[in-house]
């Protein structure tokens, strides 16, 4: 599974291989740090970044690179199994702090300001340990299922930049997310821009990842762009594949 930071952040691709209980090792690579994070049944056992010592250090430095760069990840079953007792949630959290620091731009990451978010609901059994700080709370209770993003961050318009990268680890760490999700017309879009073949590769994805176009949630569509692009890519090449994917991605919004 590869990609590039400005499709999806690695702070939220690291919380997707938690969630679906990845084994192997997420490699992130920039002009500013390269590492590694292990995982093991979606548990964080090992960290390492160019630079750092420290593994919280190694962590915020990694999914800090929000602008240019690139990460892969590979199964693999030759890693190091103990767990650290890392929350995912929580480290995504933190780095978002950061990132004023460091002036990266997060623009891209916060959705369009008439995007309607709410609170995550959790899955069965799944255990959420975060600590909050004041703004960051404030902020997440303050999308009801009503809110657009325009209208919350006005209401934190004393301290916006503060109040965007809290808003992006909301997002990033999966505690809030869209109200109203429209589904993309996939299988239209490849059929309109790869013809006949394009449509048999979405209908093949579909049921390859089982899953349910008219239950469709953001976390299944990360998951099928990533395979769709690949999957196209053998066929047209990886500029005409990424020009379908972006389609795809602006027609959901």
């Amino acid at each position: 599974m590869k990609g590039t930071v400005n499709s999806i952040s690695v702070s939220g691709m690291l919380r997707l291989l938690c969630n679906y209980k990845k084994t192997g090792i997420l490699n992130v690579d920039n002009e500013k740090v390269k590492g590694l994070i292990h995982l093991h049944n979606g548990e964080i056992t090992h960290v390492e970044a160019s630079g750092s010592n420290d593994i919280k250090q190694a962590l915020n430095r990694l999914l800090l690179v929000v602008e240019e760069g690139s990460f892969y990840f590979e199964d693999r079953n030759d890693v190091k199994t103990q767990p650290l007792g890392l929350s995912v949630e929580n480290i995504i959290m933190e780095s978002s702090r950061f990132i004023e620091s460091v002036n990266a731009d997060i623009f891209e990451y916060l959705l369009p300001g008439r995007e309607v978010l709410k609170i995550s609901t959790l899955p069965q059994n799944k255990m959420l340990s975060v600590n909050f700080l004041d703004h960051e709370w404030n902020l997440l209770v303050s999308f009801d299922g009503n809110n657009n993003i325009d209208y919350v961050l006005g209401l934190f318009k004393d301290n916006l930049r503060k109040s965007q990268s809290a808003l992006y680890g909301l997002i990033a760490a999966g505690l809030l997310k869209r109200a109203r999700f429209k589904t993309p017309e996939i299988g239209k879009i490849a059929a309109e821009n790869l013809g006949s073949i394009g449509l048999a590769i979405v209908d093949s994805e579909f049921k390859k990842h089982s899953i349910d176009r008219n239950r469709m949630g953001m976390k299944e569509m990360i998951m099928l762009l990533n395979s769709l692009e690949n999957s196209f890519s053998e066929i047209v090449g990886k500029t005409k594949s990424r020009q379908v994917i972006e389609k795809i991605w602006e027609s959901s919004r």
